[in-house]
């Protein structure tokens, strides 16, 4: 992994994979991160966050820019990008409070539900991040358990070795009674919303999403699709 300082900020960068775009404002960043951030504040229904996989607190800048004031709760295997996200964001991040543990442990030992959840977990591969197995098999189940009756998860989707991209959403979407899959132009990445507290048509989640992305003038307002799953 690499840091590449930007007008911004800054970006931390894994072979071609950039792991986090960093602000040392709040703001959009005008890529990925701000799709996150938008689905966070603008499918979230009560003040409870996690956040599995946080690299260097990429969606943090958006997703303060959208007025989301509340706590964050993550984890991620290192903190490798931590120094990097205080430095740059400490004086205006509010409370971030990241743990050093494997996702799925971390989850069942929380002590409470969440109204929203973002699973951003990726593992390098030689021919860029994919998806770790645990996004397919123990987190899903696991995740749907720990949603409040309000709830949302986000999940970002990459390729999986051996699936398609159909099973993939399948097996992600499958605990979930209420599920969509919102498609951005710029990225091969999928992102499954889901849970009780998702609105019922891909119409509103869409609506939702880019009106979010407006409010935070990021170019990405008009890059999104949204479709029902199944």
């Amino acid at each position: 992994m690499k840091i590449v300082r930007t007008r911004r900020g800054a970006r931390m960068v894994d072979g071609r994979d950039v792991l986090s775009e960093i602000r040392a404002s709040p703001g959009p960043t005008h890529s990925l991160f701000d799709i996150l951030a938008a689905a966070m504040a603008g499918l979230a229904r009560g003040p409870r966050c996690a956040v599995l996989g946080f690299a260097g607190g990429g969606v943090i800048a958006p997703l303060r820019a959208l007025g989301f004031e509340h706590p964050v709760h993550a984890v991620d295997l290192s903190r490798e990008g931590e120094p990097l996200f205080r430095e740059l964001c400490g004086a205006w991040a509010g409370d971030v409070r990241l743990s050093e543990a494997d996702a799925a442990v971390w989850l069942r030992r929380s002590p409470q539900p969440y109204d929203i959840v973002l699973e951003d977990l990726t593992l390098p591969a030689p021919g860029g991040a994919v998806k770790p197995y645990i996004s397919i098999d123990e987190l899903p189940p696991l995740v749907a358990e720990r949603l409040t009756p309000v709830g949302v998860v986000i999940v970002n989707l990459l390729p999986y070795p051996g699936m398609s991209w159909s099973a993939l959403i399948a097996r992600v979407a499958a605990p979930h009674a209420n599920a969509c899959v919102v498609e951005c132009i710029d990225f091969e990445n999928r992102l499954v919303v889901a849970g009780p507290g998702l609105p019922s048509s891909a119409r509103a989640v869409a609506s939702a999403l880019r009106r979010a992305l407006r409010d935070l003038s990021s170019r990405q307002a008009t890059r999104i699709t949204a479709h029902r799953h199944p």
